[in-house]
């Protein structure tokens, strides 16, 4: 586990200690719990997104600009 030092306005500090306090009742190494627990929502939500926009161009349509050939023999010069 690796180790941070970060520098917060008071108002995010308040917000970060009372999370912790509440959600993991302030127990040692809440507040980590509680940047950790942030973290992976951002995760999913970066996901999520990734989906949606993946989805949006499959019912866009693909392209592929090459010609669909009948059978094999079409495909070798003669």
């Amino acid at each position: 586990m690796g180790n941070m030092m970060i520098a917060l306005d008071e108002e995010y500090e308040e917000l970060l200690r009372r999370l912790a306090q509440e959600k993991y009742g302030g127990k040692k190494g809440s507040l980590t719990e509680v940047v950790q627990d942030a973290l992976d929502k951002m995760k999913e939500d970066d996901r999520e997104k990734s989906i949606e926009e993946l989805t949006k161009r499959l019912k866009i349509g693909l392209s592929f600009k090459y010609k669909m050939y009948k059978n094999r023999n079409e495909i070798y010069d003669d």
